[in-house]
């Protein structure tokens, strides 16, 4: 996903409710709590130029937990908690979507976003939240015009820099993010044409696995930041050809 905060308008739902004997005031203007809006599960809305999104519910679902991922760390925590919602909000509708077995593991992962919040350990808060996006994306069953594994990509690139972020940072698990990362670049390299772009995430790969094994920050956060630039690169490529 383009790495700049999305403006997500969430879906509105009206609930109607009859009961036998009783009459709503017409003049009364009641308004859904944010406790009951997560309660009921309303996928965003995504952006009119997102197809993936658009065409895949799940995809749209994953959105509010990109978003929260890049804001983990921002001072602003009345921001952070309005992030926090709407992906609280996003994961209510999605679990209709998903298997019990998965539902119950982005129910998880959701209390882990709530519990990191709570202790401010943000550098939990960032995985928990990039792993929601992972559970998300990964069961996305519909043929996408960009390969799931480019938004897979996008996954690797955040939860290395949150690695990178945490007290101490946490290298051994960088290693671990960059083995999958490889993994989903293999399966997709071959169908990219674009022979400049192809090099130079394979590069940017393989600096990341070199900052991680001299546990180089500073090579580390540069390398892993060109990889999520060229996640942007594979989007606009895949959603050309």
């Amino acid at each position: 996903m383009v790495h700049k905060i999305k403006s997500i308008a969430v879906i509105s739902t009206a609930l109607v409710v009859s009961l036998a004997g009783c009459h709503a005031n017409p003049s009364s203007n009641q308004t859904a709590s944010p406790t009951n809006a997560a309660a009921s599960g309303q996928i965003p809305t995504p952006a009119a130029n997102d197809a993936d999104a658009q065409s895949s519910a799940l995809m749209a679902a994953a959105e509010p937990f990109e978003g929260l991922t890049e804001n983990a760390f921002v001072g602003d925590t009345v921001k952070l908690d309005d992030f926090i919602a709407k992906a609280r909000i996003s994961a209510a509708g999605a679990a209709r979507l998903l298997a019990p077995p998965q539902a119950k593991v982005l129910a998880s992962q959701v209390a882990a976003i709530d519990a990191a919040r709570a202790g401010n350990n943000r550098a939990d808060l960032a995985i928990a939240a990039v792993e929601a996006y992972r559970t998300l994306v990964s069961n996305v069953g519909t043929q996408l015009k960009v390969p799931k594994q480019v938004s897979l990509l996008d996954y690797a690139g955040f939860r290395f820099q949150a690695d990178l972020k945490a007290s101490p940072a946490r290298w051994v698990d960088t290693v671990r993010t960059i083995d999958f990362a490889d993994g989903q670049w293999q399966q997709i390299s071959s169908k990219v044409g674009d022979a400049t772009l192809r090099k130079d995430m394979s590069q940017a790969l393989s600096d990341m696995r070199t900052a991680s094994a001299r546990k180089d920050a500073k090579l580390a956060m540069s390398a892993s930041t060109r990889e999520l630039d060229l996640v942007d690169g594979l989007e606009s490529y895949f959603d050309k050809h």
